[in-house]
């Protein structure tokens, strides 16, 4: 038995978990964003203050830029590839709707307050 067996449907207690999930997964996605790109406004800001345009500071902080810029696409896509998985994994043949997916569950997942 899987995973997707022992769950089945898509309980209330499951929902709920998605929805902490997807709150979290929203809030990393435009939090860390951001902060990666003030990181880099930052380091391009010391080159500017530079009194000497070294090339191994230049080398140095291009390297760091083009990492957080790489770092932030990738956390940026996280909900994309989180859909794409959930789109892969079907449900069981028991639940009700044959072509239900997890993606179901994580599209309709909200915070019951």
């Amino acid at each position: 038995m899987n995973f997707v067996q022992i769950l089945g449907s898509c309980p209330a207690e499951l929902a709920t978990i998605m929805a902490i999930v997807k709150t979290i997964i929203t809030w990393i996605c435009i939090a860390i964003p951001i902060l990666l790109i003030v990181l880099i406004i930052l380091d391009l800001a010391k080159i500017v203050t530079a009194g000497n345009l070294d090339d191994k500071l230049k080398k140095e902080v291009m390297g760091k830029v083009t990492s957080r810029l790489i770092y932030a696409v990738i956390i940026f896509l996280v909900p994309t590839i989180v859909k794409l998985v959930f789109n892969l994994l079907p449900l069981p043949s028991n639940v009700g709707d044959p072509n239900a997916t997890w993606r179901d569950c994580w599209d309709n997942a909200s915070v019951q307050v």
